[in-house]
């Protein structure tokens, strides 16, 4: 295996897609060169030119991933990968589901974890054909994600604009579970297989503690699906941060039902000032639709303790669900009015490959051939498929600009807390992000929605 190079590119041109790292392929190259197997990524998404670096890298292997959005550019390098000789393999979520679109490009396609697939076809030499092993049951033992093979300060730069932060603030990214155990319609965990796994508290604590040595954040995003799913597993982090005197603010993502107060204090007390929830919808019919498995009251118990707990709190919903009408939308509008929400963002509800809305759209002849995978995108009228019947496009397409005019107008607050926190990590920047907020709200919240 001393021979063997191994070249994983993170495709795409459009840098709304860079909104963070490439995790995927850090923590495969990092496997890899733990067995000893030489490894470059080449990162179009961050500027580099594909075709420049692998001819002078001269890869003996080239390891794709591919979402649906950019699979498009993933199959235009494998294209020219094979064309040039080099065996060629692509993984991600698309390709999982469509592997016979993708073995029209590329010579293997690994369906499921990359990790373990990677290292057996350089291991036993394998050529051709679908490739799938079985998942990493403990994660620690996957090293830190390899981030010294990509330009960490692009993404730095890309991640200092969250809206957890005052612009500019030096934020990291990490994820620190793999999975998610529920099963919302839209969501590309309703076909997963795995169980939901996670990196050890004293894990995290490490990767924390390198990420301020070697890069300075001083922000940080947990990239989990769920932060709070694994309650013990949170209250034993918070205990580590407050034990070893980091000194970090942080967001993260939850489910509604998953919060408490006892538990916001925690996180609030060792850094936390933001969260960020998928409401979807102020219809409980909606929700029930979707499989989200929370209620309308759950996401208003939400919002009031986020309050109570002085933590940011950042609301997505989504427009154009199976059956939904417009009095479902209407009511949606009305949860975005009467609630206290610090930010929110609107998307059209799109059918990705493998979920059960995909499924559902199968069913009810709604997915139109040919298709452009480039045209998967969250925020785009009209989608490349309507998931709505109920609602004509036009006025669905209405409905979506009224809504996004209720977010854009409603007040924002920036509350005491929030402010006191990011100030003193950087207060110049803290108070320029206040004044910025008060002249342009509008352009702001439109920056957010990429």
């Amino acid at each position: 295996m001393r021979d063997v190079k191994v070249a994983l590119v993170n495709p795409g041109r459009n840098i709304e897609y860079a909104a963070t790292e490439p995790l995927n392929l850090e923590y495969i190259a990092s496997y890899l060169e733990k067995n000893g197997i030489e490894v470059k990524i080449i990162d179009e998404l961050a500027g580099q030119n594909v075709e420049d670096e692998i001819k002078k890298y001269n890869p003996t292997i080239v390891g794709l991933t591919a979402t649906t959005p950019v699979v498009l550019d993933a199959y235009r390098i494998a294209d020219m990968c094979r064309k040039n000789g080099i065996l060629t393999v692509i993984g991600g979520v698309h390709v999982s589901i469509l592997s016979e679109e993708a073995l029209k490009h590329v010579d293997i396609v690994v369906v499921g974890e990359g990790e373990r697939a990677m290292l057996d076809i350089i291991k036993d030499g394998i050529k051709s054909g679908i490739v799938t092993r079985p998942y990493i049951e403990n994660i620690d033992e996957i090293p830190m994600p390899a981030r010294h093979l990509v330009d960490m300060d692009f993404y730095f730069e890309i991640s200092s604009n969250s809206f957890y932060f005052a612009p500019n603030i030096k934020t990291g990214t990490i994820i620190t579970s793999r999975g998610c155990p529920f099963q919302c319609m839209f969501c590309h965990n309703s076909w997963r297989k795995t169980p939901f796994r996670f990196h050890s508290a004293e894990r995290v604590i490490d990767e924390i503690k390198y990420m301020i040595e070697k890069y300075d954040i001083k922000a940080l995003f947990f990239a989990d699906d769920n932060l709070f799913s694994n309650k013990p597993r949170l209250e034993k982090i918070c205990d580590l941060i407050k034990e070893n005197s980091i000194d970090i603010i942080w967001g993260c993502s939850s489910r509604v039902d998953n919060i408490t107060p006892e538990l916001l204090k925690k996180v609030k007390e060792v850094g936390c000032v933001g969260i960020g929830f998928g409401f979807e919808s102020g219809s409980q019919r909606i929700l029930d639709v979707v499989n989200k498995k929370t209620t309308v009251e759950q996401n208003k118990k939400a919002i009031k303790l986020c309050k109570e707990a002085g933590i940011l709190m950042m609301g997505s919903f989504m427009i154009g669900n199976p059956t939904e009408t417009v009095e479902d939308v209407r009511t949606t509008q009305n949860f975005i009015k009467e609630n206290d929400i610090d930010f929110a963002s609107i998307f059209i509800t799109t059918p990705f490959p493998g979920t059960k809305l995909w499924e559902w759209c199968e069913e009810h002849n709604l997915i139109p051939e040919p298709l452009d995978w480039s045209e998967f995108m969250l925020t785009k009228f009209p989608p490349p498929i309507l998931a709505c019947q109920t609602i004509p496009s036009d006025e669905l397409k209405r409905l979506f600009d009224e809504t996004n005019e209720i977010l854009i107008e409603r007040k924002q607050k920036i509350p005491i807390s929030w402010m006191i926190k990011t100030g003193l990590k950087h207060p110049i920047r803290t108070i320029n992000m206040i004044n910025r907020k008060k002249s342009d709200l509008s352009k702001y919240l439109k920056r957010l929605k990429l």
